[in-house]
């Protein structure tokens, strides 16, 4: 008898699946947009301005997550022109290279799917995809972080565009370093022989690139490394050391 009835409902549920399922993607949509428009509100977003042009001017830039864990969060601002597309960044551990470069990520994301973006103010440049090899893994993953990287980068050097944005956090540091160095190297290497390369954000602790000539010299390749205060005497503690967790330009 209960049977009878929970099938009966169910068929007479089903005759207005097309009505339900409308009001279930309108209630949706209508909880995200809330959603976005509260948490701007909440953490003082503004309004980011979107361009066909294939730049991106950050202003005070946060991370959307980052600065709800910390007591103080230090922005960062971000330019990508027309000259200067493949930024690499180094710096040491905890020095706030891969928050940087995420939340750059993060703020062109937001900006495409209409959101409000942190920061003081955004001009983003339409942007086709966002690329990220970032040496992250599922647990079920049955491949290598080094061989998943190596996939992700392919996809990245065959599918990226001039309005693609570009993320490499410590590509090849998961083989021996000679090799990293060269599959770095020559990673960089085709951005900048490129007559449109992608905007790329790079980071790094292969610091040997810059010393066997592995790069070209271009006016496409800006490099940065993250700020800190060192103690005046060598023999003073590490722990006295100063992250001040912004790329100095």
């Amino acid at each position: 008898m209960e049977r009878a009835i929970t099938r009966d409902l169910i068929v007479h549920v089903l005759l207005f699946s097309t009505h339900l399922l409308k009001a279930v993607n309108f209630a949706a949509e209508l909880d995200c947009l809330l959603s976005l428009a509260l948490v701007a509100c909440q953490n003082k977003y503004v309004r980011p301005v979107l361009t066909t042009d294939t730049i991106l001017d950050i202003q005070n830039g946060r991370h959307v997550l980052q600065e709800m864990t910390v007591d103080t969060f230090i922005p960062n601002d971000t330019k990508i022109l027309d000259d200067g597309r493949i930024n690499i960044i180094t710096g040491p551990n905890y020095s706030g290279k891969s928050i940087y470069i995420k939340q750059v990520a993060l703020i062109v994301f937001l900006s495409h799917i209409g959101s409000f973006v942190p920061a003081d103010a955004a001009v983003v440049g339409l942007t086709d995809r966002v690329f990220c090899a970032t040496g992250r893994k599922l647990m079920t993953a049955e491949q290598s972080t080094f061989m998943i990287d190596l996939h992700q980068v392919g996809m990245m050097l065959r599918q990226a565009t001039p309005r693609s944005l570009c993320l490499l956090d410590e590509f090849g540091k998961g083989t021996l370093t000679e090799d990293g160095i060269g599959l770095l190297g020559g990673t960089i290497n085709h951005f900048a022989d490129c007559d449109d390369p992608p905007k790329a954000l790079i980071c790094t602790h292969l610091t040997e690139i810059f010393n066997e000539n592995w790069l070209p010299k271009s006016d496409k390749i800006k490099f940065y490394t993250m700020s800190v205060l060192r103690p005046e005497e060598s023999s003073m503690p590490v722990e006295d050391i100063v992250f001040l967790y912004s790329p100095d330009f």
